[in-house]
């Protein structure tokens, strides 16, 4: 039976189960009288270990790790929604080594993707990671912060108001990446929002010879806040989901243009010409690139459909909004009518 167990994510814990819960094994005398016998201290080891090193399993082929910038690393997620196929991991996870340790941006959709990305990183460094930011309350941002806490990080920050909806829903989330991506990739992952360091607007972080990271709440948009990461010494900004690059952004109904816009405004503030930004999705660019991508696409849209408020059209038909240009762009099938059917119904309220 253990010679055919294919699935990567099933440790030893997990084999121990099977073993006890298999029928024969549990007619067996042998089996009740040594196996089960020693199970609740072998379990209990199990579970000590899986505590200490974080994440017990195979490393995932997730997207390998680009060098951007020096010492800046980034893993591009896949353009899509998450699936058992991409393991969950649709958006970016991002590492900066600095003179005192190493910053990652977002802690991972799971478990899982946490260590093998932490594995793919150590291929760069052998500095310890120390400080992890999760842009928002998403779960492809949280669900993956329990292995940093368990293998030692001490500083976990999350927005204030986005760590109590996270805390509040953990359970809802984690049902529903259960669900979506799979039991067993998902099962690791614990509540961590106790564990973070919470703040409301700006908070900065000191990485050692001179240089800051500030972790800053741009404000709302694609969810109700969003915490950003600039670092000045190297002119990059971490635009968490306000921004997008090749993937068509979405707008939810949760969200709002109109604050997004803003917010995108205020990030901006803190550009150049040679400002480099890592969007929440899709490839690293220079920033005017991403503001193309996302602010400019939802600029022309939101015209688009003031022009058809004013020729009587209705949210029903905001189908019929040429869109056509952007359906090349990954999601846009998904998202272009809902984008356009939440531009209207904000407009309209």
């Amino acid at each position: 039976m253990i010679n055919k167990l294919k699935n990567p994510f099933i440790n030893l814990a997990t084999i121990s189960v099977l073993l006890l819960t298999n029928p024969a094994a549990a007619s067996s005398s042998v089996y009740a009288d040594s196996f089960s016998e020693a199970y609740p201290d072998y379990a209990t080891e199990v579970s000590a270990l899986e505590k200490k090193l974080g994440y017990i399993g195979k490393t995932l082929p997730i997207p390998k790790l680009q060098k951007i910038a020096p010492g800046v690393y980034t893993s591009v997620g896949s353009m899509i929604w998450g699936t058992p196929g991409n393991f969950g991991f649709n958006n970016n996870m991002s590492a900066v080594i600095f003179e005192d340790g190493v910053f990652v941006y977002n802690s991972g959709p799971n478990e899982a993707v946490a260590y093998s990305f932490h594995q793919a990183l150590k291929k760069f460094t052998n500095k310890p990671v120390k400080w992890v930011a999760i842009e928002n309350y998403q779960g492809h941002a949280n669900m993956g912060a329990s292995y940093w806490r368990d293998i030692g990080v001490k500083n976990i920050y999350s927005e204030k108001a986005a760590t109590q909806y996270w805390n509040k829903n953990f359970a809802k989330s984690k049902r529903r990446y259960t669900r979506s991506i799979g039991s067993v990739i998902n099962s690791y992952s614990t509540n961590a929002a106790k564990d973070y360091t919470t703040f409301e607007n700006q908070i900065t972080i000191d990485v050692g010879k001179g240089e800051h990271v500030q972790l800053i709440n741009f404000g709302g948009g694609h969810t109700p806040t969003m915490t950003g990461a600039y670092i000045p010494s190297r002119n990059i900004i971490f635009s968490g989901d306000l921004g997008f690059n090749e993937r068509l952004p979405g707008l939810f109904e949760d969200g709002s243009y109109v604050e997004w816009m803003e917010s995108f405004d205020k990030m901006m503030v803190l550009t150049n010409q040679d400002t480099l930004m890592i969007p929440g999705h899709g490839n690293p660019a220079n920033a005017q690139v991403i503001k193309k991508q996302t602010y400019d696409y939802f600029v022309e849209l939101a015209q688009q459909v003031k022009e058809f408020m004013k020729q009587g059209g209705t949210v029903d038909d905001v189908k019929n909004i040429d869109q056509s240009k952007h359906k090349d762009r990954p999601a846009y099938k998904e998202l272009y009518e809902r984008n356009a059917r939440n531009i209207y119904n904000e407009l309209n309220r």
